[in-house]
């Protein structure tokens, strides 16, 4: 179901109506995940990406910055491809280290 902007049922293809809706392709869209667990969190977040993608993602299109407190980092990766978003957001979530998606 999509509520205002944002996809409640993650396990429909409705995800995809509001990304062709608000996004246009080719573009780099970035992926961010706040978590816990510092440089560890980040390679976890990248090395989920690149399972989806299935090559490395070139470094300078991985950003991180911690919070205030340092108790967070959030982790933002770019990616030009519109089909592999579901994947990549999948991905990502499994890591249970993750508080926020974004």
């Amino acid at each position: 179901m999509v509520l205002g902007g944002t996809v409640t049922d993650d396990a429909t293809d409705e995800w995809l109506t509001l990304d062709q809706k608000v996004n246009t392709y080719p573009t780099v869209r970035g992926f961010t995940a706040i978590g816990t667990g510092g440089d560890d969190f980040v390679q976890a977040m990248v090395v989920a990406v690149e399972s989806v993608l299935q090559h490395q993602i070139p470094q300078g299109q991985v950003k991180q910055k911690m919070s205030s407190g340092e108790k967070y980092v959030s982790v933002n990766i770019g990616l030009f491809k519109s089909f592999l978003v579901q994947a990549v957001y999948n991905a990502m979530k499994s890591d249970e280290r993750m508080k926020y998606f974004l």
